[in-house]
């Protein structure tokens, strides 16, 4: 709800905001957009510092998996012609995207559903 995110967002005081590394003010840029698509009516609580979180988001390198190199080059076999790591006018990277169709694929592999415990992975909730 609005509430939450405002109260969540409005407690990080400039001293919180100028300790953030840049894996976390990307992250913020995220929930930025979230917050915009959800409540545009409203004004993010962190507004002040949207260039910084950009900034931060941009910078960091998409890191593609082999398994969404496969399913490129899958995809290609069969014709569908796409950009690889399609970075949209938000930044957002998108594993495979046809922009002008505005049709994207996003590649969750096995390190989406799978947990560390201890030396071994297993599965987590969402694949049970």
């Amino acid at each position: 709800s609005l509430d939450f995110f405002v109260a969540c967002l409005s407690s990080v005081s400039i001293e919180h905001q100028n300790s953030l590394f840049d894996e976390a003010l990307s992250q913020l840029y995220l929930v930025s957009l979230h917050f915009q698509l959800e409540f545009p009516d409203h004004i993010f609580p962190l507004a002040n510092m949207h260039s910084h979180f950009l900034t931060a988001f941009k910078c960091q390198e998409p890191t593609p998996s082999q398994l969404q190199r496969n399913v490129a080059a899958a995809l290609h076999r069969i014709g569908w012609n796409h950009s690889f790591e399609y970075e949209t006018p938000e930044g957002l990277s998108l594993d495979m995207a046809q922009p002008e169709t505005k049709c994207a694929i996003e590649v969750d592999g096995p390190s989406h559903y799978l947990k560390c415990n201890g030396r071994r992975l297993t599965v987590n909730g969402r694949t049970k």
